[in-house]
């Protein structure tokens, strides 16, 4: 599946786990001040979008979308409009949860919309990799994130099954105001399955921080 990166300009504190390895077809965008962090990558991005109010380099591509900064959507939902412009469903973003917690709920919030409309994003940073399934079922590899938890993002989520994990559940209905049992589970194997029949399920792969 062709992929639609994206730098957003949240502090990033270690770039080793960015390694890209960019297929064919896949492009990278930045959303403003996303730009230095794709430099730090030595990454050459495809696009730049934004009012580059928080951008302290000079910018230096012909693939520029300035807006204005009086705007009703923030850079990062530009720079994702933009990509699915290009024909693009599948999004994984960085530099999009650390720093200002508003800004990181807003990434999160846009999550939701976006996979009613079929579009499918994960967020990453050092200690999280976020993304949201809408009525499915998804497998899990065990990772460099030990730990998972899902939380309801509509009012109710229906027939939660979490299988493969220390912490199971069958058929279980979560409410997006209570999620003391979907919280810090791990993967007792390989992989694991999480399933949700009805509803928009946020999941977390996390770790501690050294």
């Amino acid at each position: 599946m062709k992929t639609c990166y994206i730098f957003g300009a949240a502090p990033i504190s270690n770039y080793n786990d960015i390694q890209l390895q960019l297929g064919p077809e896949d492009i990278v965008i930045c959303a403003d001040g996303g730009s230095r962090h794709a430099a730090a990558c030595e990454i050459v991005p495809d696009w730049i979008v934004g009012d580059f109010d928080s951008s302290q380099m000079a910018i230096d591509s012909s693939n520029i979308i300035r807006v204005k900064p009086e705007k009703d959507n923030t850079d990062m939902e530009l720079a994702i409009n933009h990509g699915i412009s290009l024909g693009y469903q599948n999004f994984v973003i960085y530099g999009a949860l650390a720093g200002r917690f508003d800004h990181a709920m807003a990434n999160i919030q846009m999550m939701a919309s976006m996979i009613k409309r079929q579009i499918h994003i994960t967020l990453e940073d050092e200690q999280n990799r976020c993304w949201m399934i809408q009525n499915e079922q998804v497998v899990l590899q065990k990772n460099r994130f030990p730990y998972v938890s899902v939380f309801s993002f509509s009012e109710y989520c229906y027939g939660v099954t979490l299988m493969g994990m220390k912490y199971p559940l069958t058929n279980y209905t979560l409410t997006n105001v209570s999620a003391g049992l979907s919280v810090s589970n791990e993967i007792l194997g390989q992989e694991a399955s999480i399933e949700v029949q009805k509803g928009i399920l946020l999941i977390i792969c996390s770790k501690d921080k050294k």
